[in-house]
């Protein structure tokens, strides 16, 4: 079967099964009949005759019909062609335009073209629809066959190919199985609390929005059945309905050891320096040098010399607010309390007292006596040079570290998560790279597990030498513009670096307690959602956000700007300024939440930096506090 050859519209010449291995250009990782990336052992087919036609089709996308009747377009036929000279928007959908493979009127009317994806309903030209029968063939009867095809065939149901009783139209060559053609227009399945509903082709919100199957995680197919929920969005293949194969459990029996000891994610933001940072210096220096207490020590990336403090002295010496931030828990913290609380100024990460595990000698913290400068220890320790990092793994591109400047000025985007950071970073050496880091996102472990995805838990780094193309989970960043993805070997899930880094929790100034990052709102709660800080719609019932089930509160991540939006490797500290020229009381450098507006330029500056008074409601914007600080 993989010898044939097949002849079709969208090329001179015939194609056939194209190898994985024979994959060559940037065009063949995608159908370019539904767009949808190839998943590793696919069946893909190209240019038989190897002529430098880089584009490749998905086995069912190359067997759609070549001429169908569809309702939107009655008056004629419409033929199956090659969109390569211009773009034509699409005449059911009216979202995106029409490129590559679509259908498109026998009759050249005004240009009329749907994608193959919208071609629902269609029907054989000139055939004429008898009583149903079978909804799924409103066209005509279906005869039972038994056993009539000796040889394998594939059932237009659930494209299984195996030789069994049937149902057929003669008139159409359509055959489904018997046992498909008796399946129930709804029914309960174990998988799923809600009843699911029998689609004879996949519904197209599915399509637009990227679903996968909910149990496999592979493709839909545009033309076979599918069991989807109407309430949740959930949509699955027609086996993969009654499957009984729990979550992850041959995952786990082919994980090695050190799979099983990856980090879990998301992570809460007081574990991120436990689970992240400190593997990670290990690993880069072998070694964490320890130093004594109250000793004075330099740092390559500070005036100053340090100062190493232990925990137990602290609390023994001082009760001030700005040194009991080791007594805080995660559900304490407000998005706003990360300008009050100890901060490190190398990785932006609250410093806190832990329990101690693995490493009895991390007890303390370095600090700066002349200007509050304070660092984890393991942060203390961080190299100043690294020969390359999995995320960057470009030769001879040597990676060092830097110091961002200030906490007010000459902040540095990093390349990863896509936020500013005004803590240390590692920029390349390279003069022509732009590549920055910071000091979480440098330390990314190279596979990991995420509860996004427990079908498959094992993700790995993408780089150069396992690249793919594909678009993230989450914020459907394209993974073929950037090589900071997590993907998965078995399925299509992918997860840009961005959308890791996202907190486990965040708890939002409107709100009184914790919220989860969910992936899934969209399972127990029908309809749409919308962003309780923003007013905004969720862009996608897929998107994930931070919600609350009890109180029914949804918030977009970017929505907690200090903790998981843009700012959230910024370290505000505890100082407080005085700017006489424009205000009687000291004002606090943080996230503005007072008021809207800047009293000075009336620009909106509501969620950005900005200078807060503490004791009445005054706020001025980062850049006119910045320009009156230097009067």
């Amino acid at each position: 079967m993989e010898d044939e050859i097949y002849d079709h519209v969208s090329h001179k010449h015939p194609l056939s099964r194209v190898p994985d291995s024979a994959r060559k250009g940037e065009n063949s990782y995608v159908c370019y009949g539904c767009w949808r990336a190839f998943l590793p052992g696919e069946a893909t087919y190209g240019c038989s005759r190897r002529c430098g036609f880089e584009w490749l089709l998905h086995k069912e996308c190359m067997e759609m019909p070549r001429e169908i009747m569809h309702p939107f377009h009655p008056s004629h036929s419409l033929t199956l062609a090659l969109n390569h000279s211009s773009f034509k928007k699409c005449a059911v959908c009216e979202g995106t335009d029409v490129a590559g493979l679509g259908y498109r009127c026998s009759q050249a009317c005004d240009g009329f073209w749907i994608h193959m994806e919208c071609s629902e309903g269609f029907e054989d030209k000139d055939e004429r629809r008898p009583p149903l029968a079978h909804p799924s063939h409103p066209q005509h009867e279906l005869r039972f066959s038994k056993k009539t095809r000796w040889c394998p065939f594939p059932c237009d149901a659930c494209g299984a190919t195996e030789r069994g009783d049937s149902y057929i139209c003669t008139l159409c060559d359509y055959w489904i199985h018997e046992s498909c053609a008796l399946l129930p227009s709804s029914a309960d399945f174990p998988r799923h609390r809600h009843s699911l509903s029998l689609a004879f082709s996949t519904p197209r919100e599915y399509i637009l929005n990227r679903f996968d199957c909910g149990v496999c995680n592979t493709t839909l197919p545009l033309t076979r059945w599918v069991y989807h929920c109407h309430l949740c969005s959930y949509v699955v293949h027609l086996n993969c309905a009654t499957s009984t194969f729990v979550d992850g459990e041959n995952e786990d029996a082919k994980a090695t050891d050190d799979e099983k000891e990856v980090t879990k994610f998301p992570i809460a933001v007081d574990d991120m320096y436990e689970e992240m940072i400190r593997p990670f210096v290990k690993r880069q220096r072998g070694q964490i040098f320890v130093p004594r207490d109250h000793s004075k020590y330099s740092f390559s990336n500070h005036p100053h010399r340090l100062t190493f403090t232990t925990f137990s002295s602290v609390s023994s010496s001082s009760s001030s607010s700005s040194q009991d931030h080791y007594k805080k828990n995660e559900e304490d913290y407000d998005e706003d309390d990360f300008d009050s609380i100890l901060t490190c100024d190398g990785c932006t990460l609250p410093i806190q007292d832990k329990k101690q595990t693995d490493d009895e000698y991390e007890h303390g913290y370095m600090n700066c006596n002349e200007c509050k400068y304070f660092l984890h220890l393991s942060c203390f320790n961080l190299p100043l040079f690294i020969s390359s990092l999995p995320i960057h793994p470009l030769k001879d591109h040597n990676l060092m570290l830097r110091n961002a400047g200030g906490k007010l000025a000459s902040w540095v985007i990093c390349y990863i998560c896509r936020s500013d950071t005004n803590g240390i970073y590692y920029a390349c050496t390279y003069e022509e790279c732009k590549f920055i880091i910071d000091i979480k996102c440098a330390s990314l472990p190279n596979t990991i597990k995420h509860a996004a995805h427990p079908r498959h838990n094992y993700l790995k780094l993408v780089t150069d030498y396992d690249f793919r193309s594909g678009f993230c989970e989450n914020c459907y960043w394209p993974i073929s513009q950037r090589k900071e993805q997590y993907i998965c070997n078995s399925c299509r899930f992918c997860v840009c670096g961005n959308c890791v880094m996202l907190p486990a929790r965040n708890k939002h100034r409107l709100e009184n307690h914790a919220l989860a990052l969910t992936y899934d709102a969209y399972a127990r709660s029908p309809g749409d959602f919308y962003c309780s800080s923003c007013e905004f719609k969720m862009i996608s019932r897929r998107i994930w956000m931070y919600h609350c089930r009890d109180c029914d509160q949804s918030f977009h991540p970017k929505c907690f700007p200090a903790t998981s939006g843009k700012y959230r490797n910024i370290n505000f500290g505890t100082r407080q300024y005085m700017i006489s020229s424009i205000h009687d009381h000291p004002l606090r450098f943080q996230i503005i939440s007072k008021k809207k507006r800047c009293d000075l330029c009336r620009d909106d500056g509501y969620d950005q930096p900005g200078f807060q008074c503490a004791s009445c409601f005054f706020v001025v914007c980062k850049s006119c506090g910045l320009k009156h600080m230097h009067v």
